[in-house]
């Protein structure tokens, strides 16, 4: 019974050590993940990939390692190897959404379209299920894949459920507007575009689309005010652009 015990507890006593030992290399590539996304904010991208990788050597498994490894690698410009990073963090977790949303947009720069797609959708019914306001944001991504491929029809499905979900998506209104003057449905564009203004009076894609609208319906005025806020914004922006280059 004595030696029952005692080898009871020698095999308690080894889950111990061997949980210290798991729960220390955790803790140690979570901080060099942590110190990862301190470089990658500072846009020290090589320096952040060197974290993220020695986190990765620690525990394979890490799925924010992979998943920031692989933004890191599209921040970069290396779509192939942002690609790989995201895939290994679906593998990890497929049920975290926010792998499948970003590598939409790696297959996006990829010209895969219809792979985004596919990543798109998986995202977006992710995010519904934790009910997630990036669900909007995920429709609306969609009906820009589906646009890019000449799927206009379901361009416009998509950007409206983005903006049925979150009336405040400024872009959303934005590109439903665009969704619309595509398919030459003018008066409905601009009632689009127009919410996009009011969310956002600053929104330039807006007054461009707007003054583009006007000047093909031969409204000269409205097309000369668009213009003249237009002009406006620049003359904004350069004044920031040179504050910024001032300090």
């Amino acid at each position: 019974m004595l030696k029952q015990k005692v080898n009871s507890a020698k095999r308690i006593l080894c889950l111990i050590l061997i949980s210290c030992i798991v729960i220390g290399c955790e803790d140690k590539a979570s901080s060099h993940n942590r110190k990862g996304l301190v470089c990658y904010n500072q846009k020290k991208y090589d320096e952040s990939i060197t974290e993220f990788k020695n986190a990765l050597e620690l525990n394979p498994d890490h799925y924010d390692a992979h998943f920031h490894l692989g933004i890191t690698y599209y921040a970069k410009g290396m779509i192939d190897d942002a690609i790989t990073e995201l895939k290994r963090a679906i593998e990890v977790d497929p049920d975290e959404p926010k792998a499948h949303y970003n590598i939409a947009f790696a297959y996006v720069a990829h010209k895969k379209f219809d792979d985004a797609i596919s990543e798109y959708k998986k995202a977006i019914d992710l995010f519904a299920a934790e009910k997630d306001k990036k669900e909007a944001e995920g429709y609306l991504y969609l009906a820009v894949a589906y646009s890019l491929i000449e799927k206009h029809d379901e361009a416009l499905t998509a950007c409206k459920r983005a903006v049925e979900i979150n009336p405040d998506l400024e872009e959303g209104h934005c590109f439903l507007g665009i969704c619309y003057f595509r398919m030459k449905r003018y008066d409905e564009a601009i009632v689009a575009l127009k919410k996009a203004v009011e969310l956002n009076p600053k929104s330039d894609k807006a007054h461009s689309a707007l003054s583009l609208i006007y000047e093909k319906l031969g409204k000269t005025d409205e097309h000369m005010e668009e213009n003249r806020i237009l002009r406006e914004l620049a003359s904004e922006e350069r004044d920031k652009q040179w504050k910024r280059n001032r300090r």
